[in-house]
């Protein structure tokens, strides 16, 4: 068999073999949204039959919620604030280190000056 025989077999071989994972990939898509809706009723007849037990609707939630949400939207603005107030805290405090390494750089340069000014021999660290 000749070389662009085999090449052009090959060719078709990979470009099924391609398609065959395309195609499995786009099942196991499909199946995890499957099982992922297949829970989230799950979870919504288990909130439905928790309410019937306590004897009250989504209605009747829903008509409480704007309060309740205004309130948990009120903690989470201020949650963001501390966030951004920490993470400014931050960065300050990794300017202030930066400052005062470059300082210590400065400073053992100084030192490091002056050993060789007094023609001094180290006795820890190298020279």
């Amino acid at each position: 068999m000749p070389k662009e025989t085999k090449y052009n077999e090959l060719e078709v071989l990979k470009n099924v073999w391609k398609q065959h994972y395309a195609e499995i990939k786009a099942l196991k898509t499909e199946h995890k949204n499957a099982v992922r809706s297949t829970k989230i009723t799950r979870a919504l007849q288990s909130v439905e039959a928790s309410l019937s037990r306590l004897r009250l609707t989504f209605d009747e939630i829903n008509s409480q919620a704007p309060s309740n949400f205004s309130i948990a939207d009120s903690k989470l603005d201020k949650v963001s604030e501390n966030q951004q107030d920490s993470t400014i805290r931050n960065l300050k405090a990794k300017e202030s280190l930066e400052i005062i390494k470059n300082q210590m750089g400065l400073i053992s340069e100084e030192i490091n000056e002056r050993e060789r000014a007094i023609n001094t021999i180290k006795t820890i660290g190298k020279k």
